[in-house]
């Protein structure tokens, strides 16, 4: 099966990108118009984001949404076969803030968040570390599927970590200097031993990890998103927290971090994953 998967996509990936956003441009039509795929959590989430526009406005921001989430998944195909070359022409970044930290030798953890397009972005970033560069995912169910974004994903160099197996990876991580990416902004399997942050007006669960993990090792902390430029241009938004996570204390993580997504989202509405069931938990007091 990842074979089939890999004679399919490998040639989509040699196309030209303006031919491949065609692709896109009827894919949109057949996932927004056709399937509806997951309108209603989308339209839910931005009402709930963004209570003072009008039914007009989330409209608008819904289809940019629909739009833009099929532009990710085209893009993401040609990590398959993409230059590195045609990666930094496509995604600039302020990267000289992690270039300082590990020249003073400081560990990093890079808390990153589902703005389009965070692919790119992660091969990338993997381009531009002077350091190894290490990436927590979620496998896949489907193991095919799996074995091709995995693929994808460390194509330029990032070492993945899989949720499945964090100790392991992370022990692999500190045998050297290390940047280390989390794309915290998901749902924790275990809600009860999560932290309760108010995120675009409701409260929502969030990892403990990308704060305890810093602030245990004494790492830089440094936030990271994605702005889009144009269609296929991007520039990575990269803000600096913290040179030492040890000298914060609870929650000097992790509530910045949320901050600094709403502000991503304030700038940008339609270039974030809004299909995820982001706000489905309830605190139980």
């Amino acid at each position: 099966m990842y074979y089939l998967l890999l004679a399919i996509f490998y040639p989509i990936s040699l196309l030209p990108l303006w031919m491949s956003y065609r692709i896109s441009d009827f894919a949109y039509l057949i996932i927004y118009h056709v399937m509806g795929y997951r309108k209603e959590i989308v339209r839910d989430n931005l009402v709930h984001a963004f209570p003072t526009k009008s039914p007009t406005e989330i409209d608008r921001i819904q289809k940019a949404f629909y739009r833009a989430f099929c532009d990710q998944w085209i893009e993401t195909i040609h990590l398959l076969s993409m230059s590195k070359s045609a990666l930094r022409k496509r995604v600039k970044g302020n990267w000289d803030i992690f270039s300082q930290l590990t020249d003073e030798g400081r560990n990093v953890f890079l808390l990153s968040t589902h703005n389009f397009n965070w692919d790119w972005a992660q091969a990338t970033m993997a381009l531009e570390a002077k350091v190894k560069l290490g990436g927590v995912y979620l496998p896949l169910s489907n193991k095919a599927f799996d074995r091709l974004i995995y693929k994808i994903r460390s194509r330029t160099g990032t070492f993945l970590i899989s949720m499945k197996a964090l100790l392991g990876g992370l022990k692999q991580m500190r045998e050297g200097q290390y940047i280390i990416g989390l794309l915290a902004d998901q749902n924790p399997s275990d809600v009860s031993v999560a932290e309760w942050i108010p995120f675009m007006h409701r409260e929502v669960p969030v990892f403990r990890g990308p704060e305890m993990l810093p602030r245990r090792s004494g790492a830089a902390v440094v936030f990271g998103a994605m702005r889009k430029l144009k269609r296929g241009y991007y520039e990575a938004q990269i803000q600096l927290l913290t040179v030492d996570a040890s000298k914060l204390g609870p929650g000097e993580v992790l509530k910045p971090y949320i901050k600094f997504i709403e502000d991503q989202l304030e700038q940008q509405p339609e270039n974030y994953l809004w299909s995820h069931r982001r706000w489905k938990h309830k605190r139980v007091v």
